[in-house]
């Protein structure tokens, strides 16, 4: 893992135990897959920015998100989740009374995680402890802190149209190894590499003809 400051190549596990994000830095980006070790060094010194951003005890613990914490985490993203104090059961206010408490400095931290590390796609706040795992969502809301570059040139170009997928684990580690083998680069990339393979095949083509020959049969009544 590497990290560049003023063209010199530093080890990233030991510049990142001695940073406190200061202005010279660039912009770190951690590449496909980040040791947890060196997540956890990051995961503090958001934690520390956390704590002058939001004073006080509102927000209970930060966490630094991965691939495989969480099934709509895609392979080399990352999330920031805060989670704040207070009773689940009274989720509403808690998180109603958070971004009206905080709401200038809400978007100042979406950019300061955006300018912080590449791989950060969303911060979310949420109200109480959660499992961290594939159980689903509980109360929060959340900020998006960036897009993929291939993603935001794919539609710029109008070269994809959105459709929504829901898929099941097999269905996402089947596009998350997609990932990892190096055939796509994101989810709706590894959807769509397989769907050009269908296309390829032999028997779609058939199938294409088939439709020709039934609609060529029904002009025929």
């Amino acid at each position: 893992m590497r990290l560049f400051e003023q063209g010199e190549i530093i080890d990233r596990r030991e510049a990142l135990e001695n940073i406190g994000w200061p202005a010279g830095w660039r912009r770190l980006t951690l590449g496909f897959m980040a040791d947890r070790d060196v997540l956890d060094v990051i995961e503090r010194e958001i934690a520390d920015e956390v704590r002058i951003r939001f004073p006080g005890d509102a927000v209970q613990r930060v966490r630094l998100l991965q691939h495989g914490d969480h099934p709509m985490i895609e392979p080399g993203d990352l999330w920031v989740r805060l989670l704040l104090a207070g009773d689940p059961a009274d989720h509403e206010r808690i998180l109603r009374a958070f971004q009206d408490a905080h709401e200038q400095a809400i978007e100042p931290f979406v950019g300061f995680l955006r300018e912080t590390l590449a791989e950060i796609r969303i911060v979310e706040f949420m109200c109480g402890e959660e499992p961290i795992g594939r159980e689903g969502h509980g109360p929060r809301f959340s900020r998006v802190v960036s897009t993929r570059l291939a993603d935001v040139a794919e539609w710029e170009q109008g070269a994809t149209t959105p459709v929504v997928a829901e898929l099941g684990p097999a269905g996402l580690d089947t596009l998350d190894t997609l990932i990892r083998a190096g055939f796509a680069a994101t989810r709706p990339q590894a959807i769509r590499w397989a769907v050009d393979r269908i296309r390829d095949r032999p028997a779609y083509q058939r199938l294409l003809d088939l439709q020709r020959e039934t609609a060529a049969l029904k002009d025929e009544f």
